[in-house]
């Protein structure tokens, strides 16, 4: 209720000023359009209707907006380095949080507030009424109207309307209680004629009142004006509404007339017919929401336009449009900057102001005091909820972020209290999933990170800690598991057959998940260096788990690249960072989000290290390898290869080029790098290789099969 109480006090609030504004704009340029075609000015009036029901609308919308929100993970992306110091933590970093939008606040006491909705929603169920009943009288027109014998000279006019204006399935009828002519039906379109109409001699007269409600049917005025009628409601209480209503009713009348002067007849012989037909209905009854010939309430300014029929330069009147609607444009881009927040004031207000101005203080346990005050004043105020478990997450971090506080416990329970609420809120969700991943709950921050890319499609932080999590689960079960079969630390690749399968079942699905995840964030963020750096421990993680060593090699190729573009990437990000404001709270502005004290907190575990790194000017040597290797993990027969000159990663390269899979071995006992293609499994496909090799200028060496020779 306290949300639906200030979105209407906002949108009441800004359409006082804004919806004036707009008239305003929208007189001076219909005077400048004056002897312009009336359906210029029609379009005018019609687009400022739009603007006064958008404006407040969109500061409805401008007013709830809420700040970016940087969710901090427990694991945050490490220091890019293929070899980090198993012991290196990142250095603690201030949150970074922009500050909210500048608003201007208007506070009603908690009794104005109850009152002013309640006297316009009051008035908003007046207007409905008013617009349904005018419907019901419409709807009742049409019991009472039935065909009638139509005379030759009414039938001929008939025929010619349909012609003029290119009209078909349109029905004609007869009703002793309509004054004038109308029409009616969206999709069934109806001409209602008075009885008197039907011995009516003057083909003048006939023409003027069927062509006008043919012009209505081509124009498709009456489903438009119901459109409008509905837009108008929520503004009905201003009279500035009122003019733009009136100004849409009468341009649409004289936009009908100059149709059917265009098309059907002369200006003076329809000025005389409308006339004739005006003193034939005196006293006769109102037809409810049909359209009819004397709508808008506006016949001696009809007569006297047409009578001076104004010469219309229609290259000046479209400029003359352009410039309305541009003028209209450029007043809504100023008005929709200038935004005022209503809200009535509770007993919680003040309250919340005082934690606010401890907050900001950088007093968090005050702060917290206040906001728990203010929530058990009103226990259904989502806002002071958000406030709470914001102020709580800061006080976490404020006092060292000690593993038992009962602070992240506090604000878990206030974000769950707001989604029980609202299901669908953003922030409480984003909340839940900084929770989490600060207590290291991954359980419960996949499920709110799941739920986030449910709720915004277009959030890339939570594909990014969706990627992360994958990662931060999968990674300590993979050093268990290179501990416990004793694997070199400085090779990614774990030796024993058994432990990679098993990893393989248990944990790759989750790791090309992960970089399914992160691929997402990459491509709503290009730039995303954070994501960049995680796809690079994807890449080590999976390549300590294949099931040959050749495609290990290839995904640390691939995690080196990542390497390369996260460190360039990152440099180009600092390049361009703009500093950020001082946090600030403004308790009368939208909530922040549940960024942490902290940035980046402790790093995660480091990779292992990497083999020896392949000096770029080391040559690939001829000489056997001097120890053997595990047969299960080389099984196959290789060809060891030199050629020409260049180091052993420009051979490598350019084998990979000429379509062999080579990959480059570094030995411990020599620091030698020997180049290796293959595997092949049979001697015609070893023999085979020979031949393309040496076709293509490389040097077989020797044979290395099974891990030795």
């Amino acid at each position: 209720m306290e949300t639906i109480s200030r979105y209407l006090l906002t949108f009441l609030l800004n359409s006082l000023w804004q919806v004036p504004l707009v008239a305003a704009v929208a007189v001076l340029a219909s005077r400048l359009m004056l002897n312009g075609p009336a359906r210029y000015r029609h379009a005018l009036w019609v687009t400022a209707l739009l603007a006064a029901i958008l404006l407040p609308v969109a500061s409805v919308r401008k007013s709830e907006q809420s700040t970016t929100v940087r969710i901090t993970v427990s694991y945050a992306s490490p220091a890019v380095t293929l070899a980090p110091s198993a012991s290196s933590e990142a250095a603690p970093a201030p949150a970074r949080r922009p500050q909210a939008p500048k608003t201007w606040a208007v506070t009603f006491g908690p009794t104005t507030g109850a009152v002013l909705m309640g006297i316009y929603l009051l008035f908003l169920a007046f207007r409905f009424g008013k617009l349904v009943w005018a419907w019901m009288r419409s709807i009742q027109i049409r019991p009472t109207a039935s065909p009638h014998s139509t005379p030759l000279a009414l039938e001929k006019v008939w025929e010619r309307g349909l012609k003029a204006f290119d009209l078909s399935g349109v029905e004609l009828l007869s009703s002793p209680i309509v004054s004038s002519p109308v029409m009616t039906g969206v999709w069934h379109k109806t001409i209602i004629l008075p009885e008197f109409l039907f011995a009516e001699t003057s083909e003048d007269v006939l023409t003027t009142a069927i062509g006008h409600e043919m012009a209505h049917i081509a124009r498709h005025d009456f489903a438009l004006n119901l459109l409008y009628e509905l837009l108008y409601l929520a503004v009905s209480f201003h009279p500035a509404a009122w003019i733009i209503r009136r100004e849409i009713e009468r341009t649409r009348e004289m936009a009908c007339d100059e149709l059917v002067i265009r098309q059907l007849m002369d200006p003076g012989a329809y000025a005389r017919s409308i006339m004739s037909i005006a003193v034939a209905m005196v006293g006769l009854p109102n037809p409810g929401c049909t359209l009819g010939v004397f709508d808008g309430d506006i016949l001696e300014e009809r007569l006297r336009r047409l009578a001076a029929q104004p010469a219309a330069n229609l290259k000046r009147a479209r400029l003359l449009l352009a410039t309305g609607l541009s003028a209209l444009a450029l007043c809504v881009v100023i008005a929709s900057g200038l935004v005022l927040t209503a809200r009535a004031q509770s007993g919680a207000h003040s309250e919340m102001k005082q934690a606010g101005d401890a907050y900001n203080s950088d007093d968090f346990k005050s702060a917290v005091q206040h906001f728990e005050n203010a929530v058990k004043l009103e226990p259904a105020n989502i806002n002071a909820k958000l406030f709470l478990a914001n102020a709580l997450i800061r006080e976490f971090f404020a006092e060292g972020g000690q593993p038992d506080s009962i602070l992240m416990a506090s604000a878990r329970q206030q974000y769950q209290g707001v989604l029980a609420r609202d299901p669908q809120n953003k922030l409480a969700t984003q909340g839940l999933l900084a929770v989490a991943m600060d207590t290291k709950q991954f359980s419960e921050a996949q499920d709110s990170a799941v739920k986030l890319i449910q709720l915004d499609p277009k959030d890339k932080t939570a594909y990014y800690t969706a990627g992360v999590l994958d990662w931060v689960i999968v990674y300590p079960e993979y050093v268990r598991a290179k501990q416990a079969t004793g694997g070199k630390m400085e090779e990614y690749w774990i030796p024993d057959t058994t432990s990679r399968k098993s990893l393989r079942d248990q944990f790759l699905p989750r790791i090309e998940d992960g970089f399914r995840m992160l691929q997402v964030a990459l491509q709503l963020d290009p730039n995303y260096d954070d994501a960049m750096a995680y796809m690079n421990l994807l890449d080590r993680l999976k390549a300590g788990i294949v099931e040959s060593p050749a495609e290990s090699a290839d995904l640390i190729a691939k995690a080196d690249d990542w390497v390369t573009r996260t460190l360039a990437t990152k440099r180009r990000n600092a390049q361009n960072q703009q500093p950020e404001p001082a946090p600030h709270l403004n308790v009368d502005g939208p909530p922040p989000g549940p960024a942490s004290a902290q940035a980046v907190l402790a790093a995660p575990p480091p990779p292992p290290p990497p083999p020896p790194a392949v000096s770029d000017n080391q040559t690939a040597s001829a000489s056997p390898l001097p120890e053997q290797r595990n047969s299960a993990e080389w099984s196959g027969s290789f060809w060891q290869v030199t050629g020409g000159a260049g180091t052993a990663n420009v051979l490598t390269r350019l084998l990979k080029e000429k379509g062999f899979h080579a990959v480059s071995l570094t030995s411990t006992a020599d620091n030698l790098v020997r180049v290796m293609v293959g595997p092949y499994h049979d001697a015609q496909s070893l023999d085979r290789a020979k031949v393309n090799l040496e076709g293509a200028g490389f040097h077989p060496v020797r044979i290395w099969e099974n891990g030795h020779y």
